[in-house]
């Protein structure tokens, strides 16, 4: 007597070493990393970043500017502000008149920290501007820090004739030696 397999059992047998394959093959590729960079931001990567470089951002006044690694709210690297002199403080954009940019809606977020002081606040302006440097409108967003990375957003809208984004990023405390450090800056 011959032994007849049913269909069913057939499928089954070539199932089980099809899934097991899949799966090593999953496996050898090691962990899955998921990434949530909103597309489309108007500043370059180092200046989003600072993974290679602080991008275009400059010391204005009262403070020193340095790429700091590790600790960092995404990546390996973020932008620390030391703060140089009492009343007041601020970093801006090397780039004048800015990041070409276009009128309508944008999103602007970034996250940041304070990392030695306290009571430090942070104000971070965009400033619309035309292709001339004149500025057409400007948006202030404010925020105190913490230790933890905070993330700060706002919607906007550019007005008519804009062609460039410029940001600063001010504090009206501070001591010298106090620091924050920022990261992810996104003007979408």
């Amino acid at each position: 007597m011959i032994a007849r397999r049913s269909p069913l059992s057939a499928g089954r047998a070539v199932r089980a070493p099809c899934i097991a394959g899949v799966a090593c093959l999953l496996l050898a590729c090691g962990p899955a990393t998921v990434d949530h960079t909103p597309t489309g931001n108007l500043l370059d990567p180092d200046t989003q970043s600072i993974e290679e470089s602080v991008g275009h951002w400059q010391a204005w006044y009262s403070t020193d500017i340095a790429r700091a690694m590790g600790g960092a709210q995404r990546g390996q690297a973020c932008l620390r502000i030391g703060i140089t002199e009492r009343f007041g403080w601020g970093v801006a954009f090397d780039n004048w008149p800015g990041f070409s940019a276009a009128p309508g809606r944008h999103r602007a977020e970034l996250w940041a920290r304070t990392v030695a002081g306290s009571a430090l606040d942070l104000s971070v302006t965009l400033h619309w501007r035309d292709e001339s440097g004149n500025d057409l409108d400007q948006t202030q967003v404010r925020m105190p820090l913490e230790r933890a990375w905070r993330k700060v957003g706002r919607d906007l809208t550019a007005p008519p004739g804009t062609t460039r984004v410029w940001l600063e990023l001010t504090g009206s405390e501070g001591e010298p030696g106090d620091a924050i450090e920022v990261d992810e800056v996104f003007v979408l």
